[in-house]
């Protein structure tokens, strides 16, 4: 466009000479007329370029301008499309969430149910065994036992603390099976109180020896009564005491078990 405004320019100036001379012989005044139409001519284009120029470059400023928004939006949707999927993404999982929850409370439920009444069969079970046990420590666990007891039957406490606290117990009696005990104690032998040492071996027997070392014998589970021992035992059973007080070194002891000798 500007080579149009500048080739008309030069057009216009080369007929200008020409012009001049045919009309030398004209007036001053007309001379004046006639240049200030040739020069409206040459300025009339000349504004008309520069005007269209102007706007072309509004045009292209504007262009450029809805370009930009244009981006601006399309940025604005994608952004706002993947926080939407993202928000579906994460309600999907809460939902998900939900449901395992729901699930899970309904087996806790039907767990409920069932464990409720499975605890008093275990306590049961546990009572039973204490009384039938060997009475050592009897006190004890007759105590602990009535603990359980009143735990047991307290509303106030959840189903997984009764739970929890039966199997303490549980554990307990279980750990008295696999253990050894010395003490020294007074026992009735004969309906009469004797001064004794004892010897527990877990569950399975339990030994009594004098202190003048002139009797000793066993605890008959069957009867509830001591029962006297074979004096040919005695270095047998001290020697099972003495290794229980770590006062020797561990080997092998022959012990009758369960008042049976082996």
């Amino acid at each position: 466009m500007l080579a149009r405004i500048y080739i008309s320019l030069l057009a216009a100036f080369s007929v200008l000479p020409l012009v001049v001379n045919a009309t030398s012989v004209v007036s001053d005044d007309s001379t004046s007329q006639l240049a200030e139409r040739w020069r409206e001519q040459i300025l009339q284009p000349v504004a008309q370029s520069v005007l269209l120029g102007e706007e072309a470059a509004a045009w292209q400023q504007e262009k450029a301008q809805s370009l930009s928004q244009q981006q601006q939006d399309l940025g604005e949707l994608y952004w706002t499309e993947y926080q939407l999927q993202k928000q579906q993404r994460y309600l999907a999982s809460l939902q998900a969430e939900v449901s395992q929850l729901q699930q899970d409370i309904a087996t806790i439920s039907a767990l409920k149910q069932e464990l409720e009444p499975q605890l008093e069969i275990w306590y049961a079970m546990l009572e039973r065994q204490v009384s039938s046990d060997l009475p050592f420590d009897f006190d004890e666990r007759k105590r602990r036992l009535a603990f359980l007891r009143t735990a047991m039957d307290s509303h106030d406490l959840p189903l997984a603390e009764r739970f929890r606290r039966l199997l303490d117990v549980m554990t307990i009696e279980v750990v008295y099976g696999y253990g050894q005990q010395l003490t020294q104690e007074i026992i009735a032998i004969d309906e009469q109180p004797v001064q004794v040492n004892l010897l527990r071996l877990g569950r399975l027997s339990w030994f009594y020896i004098t202190p003048d070392e002139q009797h000793l014998g066993w605890f008959d589970n069957q009867s509830r009564q001591w029962r006297p021992l074979a004096v040919e035992l005695q270095g047998d059973i001290k020697l099972a005491m003495a290794i229980t007080a770590n006062r020797q070194v561990a080997q092998i002891v022959n012990l009758p078990l369960g008042g049976q000798e082996q």
